[in-house]
């Protein structure tokens, strides 16, 4: 019997097509980050603020119970309102991270005939687009901005991780080809 991963033609590399079922369920990982990002980003500036410094505050005990901090949690308030900041920036790149992750998922399985690099540098695009949307729709929401600086700091993690991705394909290609 043959090997049931060489199609008709015989070549080895042609990848199958998923069903169209599958490439609609496929995206619903994205859709579902998505609607959680639109949904952090409706919070008020005041809720967002909390939950920030509940995060901190986490951190710190944490910290505290590992012996990194010393003394008692409830007297960290400055700590907790300097942590406040990198801890919002860093659930921000960790959210659109996830998202991208998602995308590239739906992608994946949506184009899946398409070169990786394409997938990629798409899955990019879309992450930026979302997060110039993700921006401008805080204009609308009490003590929230947009800033375009902040969808830079949101897509940073995705472009690193976009990088490596391409740095690693093209590492395999140049294998291959050796």
């Amino acid at each position: 019997m043959g090997n049931s991963s060489v199609s008709k033609k015989g070549n080895m590399n042609d990848k199958k097509e998923y069903p169209t079922a599958a490439k609609l369920l496929s995206w619903l990982p994205a859709l579902f980050v998505a609607a959680a990002i639109c949904w952090f980003s409706a919070q008020p500036a005041a809720e967002s603020t909390e939950m920030s410094d509940t995060v901190s505050r986490l951190i710190l005990l944490l910290g505290t119970k590992l012996g990194f901090f010393h003394g008692n949690p409830a007297q960290y308030a400055d700590l907790i309102e300097l942590m406040s900041f990198p801890v919002r920036k860093a659930a921000h790149m960790t959210e659109y991270l996830v998202f991208y992750c998602t995308v590239r998922f739906g992608l994946h399985f949506t184009y899946r005939t398409s070169n990786v690099k394409r997938r990629l540098l798409t899955a990019l695009a879309i992450v930026f687009l979302y997060a110039c949307t993700d921006e401008f729709h805080q204009l609308f929401v009490p003590g929230r901005a947009g800033r375009f600086t902040d969808v830079l700091i949101d897509c940073f993690g995705v472009t690193v991780v976009t990088l490596v991705c391409l740095m690693r394909q093209q590492s395999r290609k140049h294998y291959q080809n050796a």
